[in-house]
């Protein structure tokens, strides 16, 4: 089982704490950013401005934001959008945990992938709790 640390994104600040998730001392978010085309990186900085109005509490327009209907796991799943790029993430008390990003053309790929990386984050979660 790997191991899961939360760390806070200096980038967002607001009423409620954003953090991502560490597995086993690599970023999943971090190495995103990392990887991106140059032509996206304004995207990015687009998805951080929308990331500190959630954090503010303010509304923002759904094809920016939104949770996806059901919370899967009990977790509610939500995804920032730009126009190429999507971050992905879920819920916690307070505040929201970034896990992954993505692009619109590796959308199945990078949703499964998100959905692995939480629902191991969840079980290794249920497991410290017991």
């Amino acid at each position: 089982m790997p191991t899961f640390v939360l760390e806070n994104i200096e980038g967002v600040n607001g009423k409620q704490q954003f953090d991502k998730l560490i597995v086993d001392g690599d970023c999943p978010f971090d190495r995103f950013e990392e990887e991106i085309e140059t032509c996206y990186k304004s995207e990015l900085v687009g998805i951080y401005a929308v990331m500190n109005e959630v954090a503010s509490l303010k509304s923002v327009p759904f094809a920016k934001f939104h949770f996806y209907d059901n919370a899967k796991g009990g977790y509610r799943e939500f995804e920032f959008k730009s126009k190429h790029l999507r971050v992905y993430g879920i819920e916690q008390p307070g505040g929201k945990i970034v896990i992954t990003g993505g692009t619109k053309a590796n959308q199945k790929k990078d949703e499964s992938y998100f959905r692995r990386l939480k629902d191991e984050y969840i079980r290794s979660k249920e497991q410290q709790e017991k």
